[in-house]
Formats: C-alpha cells, structure tokens, sequence
C-alpha cells in the first residue's frame, strides 16, 4: 500500500476512532441529563448523534492537520504540547464551520459554546491519541501492516 493510502486510512480511523468516543462520552451525559431532566429524550438522543458527528469531525481534521505537520517524524519525537495545539487548532476550524453556517445570526452569543468546548475536545482527544498511540507503536512499527501482527 502507498504512504498517501496509508495516510488517508489513519486520516479515516482516527475520524472514525474520535466519533466512538464522541457517542460513548455523549452518552454518558445524555444518561446523566436523563436523570436531572426526565422528559428530554428527544434531545438526548439529537446530542448523542451530534456528539458522534462533531467527534468524526474533529478527529479527522485533527489527524488531517497532524499528518501535515508530523511529516517523517516518528511518536517518540512528537511532543505533547505540539499534538494539543494542533487538536486546539482542529477545534477552532471546525467551531468555524459551525459558526459560518450560522453567519446570518451573528453576532450571536452561542458561539461561545463551540469555540469553547470543541477545541478543548480536540486538544484532549489528541494528547489521548498520542498516549494510546505510544503504547501501541511498541509492537507496530512503521511502515508495517497491522497484518504483520497476526503473523507470530
């Protein structure tokens, strides 16, 4: 498989990898709003579906931005301070996307929410990424196919 394939697959993953964790985190506040606010389900359910877009959002640009600005350095070379500001910078784009598409409302006041709580997000999600990618780097190196595991 070439780099760029390889690339846009851990673009994808990664994407697809931060939308689980968006639906399992919504989840947990949607369980919690349940409880202190019976009666709201439908909400609930609209912010477990959103959590898992902005999530798929957020961790495909992140990866995207990360690939970009990583090139040819190795996990261990990567510090934490860089992989949280480019999460942060995933964020602020996305938040953008969403406040553009609302731009005949502006100024609006509920664009604080999502310049706040998406680069937190993605500058969270990042620095998790890089530690559960440590990790897993010891017995994946580069260049290898996850296949290369299963062999022994």
């Amino acid at each position: 498989m070439s780099r760029w394939k390889r690339v846009v697959r851990g673009v994808l993953g990664m994407g697809l990898t931060f939308g689980a964790i968006g639906a399992a985190f919504f989840s947990l506040v949607a369980l919690a709003g349940k409880v202190f606010f019976p009666g709201a389900e439908d909400e609930l359910v609209f912010m477990i579906i959103a959590g898992t877009v902005w999530g798929v959002g957020i961790g495909t640009s992140f990866s995207a931005m990360l690939a970009i600005a990583a090139r040819g350095r190795s996990l261990d070379e990567l510090s934490y301070s860089r992989v949280a500001s480019v999460g942060l910078l995933g964020g602020v784009l996305l938040a953008g996307l969403v406040v553009g598409g609302s731009w005949g409302d502006w100024p609006n006041g509920a664009a604080i929410v999502p310049f706040s709580i998406l680069p937190l997000l993605g500058a969270g999600g990042g620095v998790v990424s890089l530690l559960i990618a440590r990790k897993a780097g010891r017995s994946l190196r580069s260049g290898e196919e996850p296949d290369a595991l299963l062999g022994g």
